[in-house]
């Protein structure tokens, strides 16, 4: 989010109102890596219209809608949506506050979209069987016949299994001399959950103590597996492919990084499968 934006507390319960996430990722490099795989996507979709579903700060959205796509997004957080906004005032997308696993209602007349997308981890944070559930009948619900359902997530399955205790550190520029230093700090815990601690820290070299805690929190999340997601989707009549990448690379349960869902509604059995 913007400045302005970062001085508003939000809602009290919106634990992404003090975050800084347009800032902790480079949005440019990642979309510019992702491109030629969301293109694809795109293409092989009956309709060019795009769904983000927990679109955060709206660049996903942006990005389809620069390209001539209808593109919307859908988050349930205040502050996420309002930075969204400044893409929505240059005519990049529109925006939504609401729930996934309501979005036909949060969306109101919107039409079906060609292609959902749900990227960036957004997912674990459903964390009951039911929710998975609800979740996939909620986006069959707003998919034109043949539409498809982007899924990221990380490949948790491998991080379990090497017993990882936390994610790459990311370091990006901040206000001025300053920098915005994001830890992501893991455990794993019972019931197939993921703890995370993800905490914000604020680096200015010009201080006696440089480093400063701008935002930490505890985050429970589902460690969803392949066959977890793929027989939910496949219960609402979806037909699932599996990568190991945004770039479209194969998917090993044991080595990916990503666990990549790309799953197409179909009517009947006899529809064509993913290509």
């Amino acid at each position: 989010m913007d400045d302005e934006q970062a001085k508003d507390p939000g809602r009290p319960d919106d634990p992404y109102s003090r975050s800084q996430y347009r800032k902790l990722i480079a949005w440019e490099t990642r979309i510019g890596r992702e491109a030629p795989f969301l293109t694809r996507c795109l293409a092989e979709v009956p309709d060019a219209s795009v769904l983000d579903l927990g679109c955060g700060s709206g660049e996903h959205v942006a990005w389809f809608a620069q390209g001539g796509a209808r593109a919307v997004g859908l988050d349930q957080s205040d502050a996420m949506i309002e930075s969204a906004r400044a893409h929505e005032a240059r005519g990049e997308g529109r925006f939504f506050l609401g729930d996934a696993l309501h979005a036909k209602t949060a969306l109101g007349a919107e039409p079906p979209f060609g292609l959902a997308l749900c990227l960036g981890n957004m997912l674990p944070h459903l964390t009951e069987d039911e929710d998975l559930a609800a979740f996939a009948a909620a986006v069959r619900s707003v998919l034109v016949p043949g539409g498809r359902l982007l899924i990221q997530l990380l490949n948790y399955t491998a991080l379990l299994k090497d017993g990882s205790k936390a994610l790459p550190v990311n370091v990006r520029p901040g206000d001025g001399d300053e920098q915005i230093v994001f830890v992501r700090v893991m455990k794993s815990a019972p019931g197939g959950r993921v703890l995370f601690f993800p905490t914000t820290l604020t680096l200015d070299p010009s201080l006696e103590e440089p480093m400063a805690v701008h935002t930490t929190r505890r985050v429970e999340l589902r460690a969803w597996s392949a066959a977890q997601l793929t027989a939910a989707l496949e219960k609402e009549q979806f037909r699932v492919r599996l990568f190991g990448d945004m770039r479209g690379g194969d998917y090993k349960a044991a080595a990916s990084h990503d666990l990549v869902v790309l799953a197409e509604a179909r009517a009947h059995d006899n529809e064509r499968t993913v290509p």
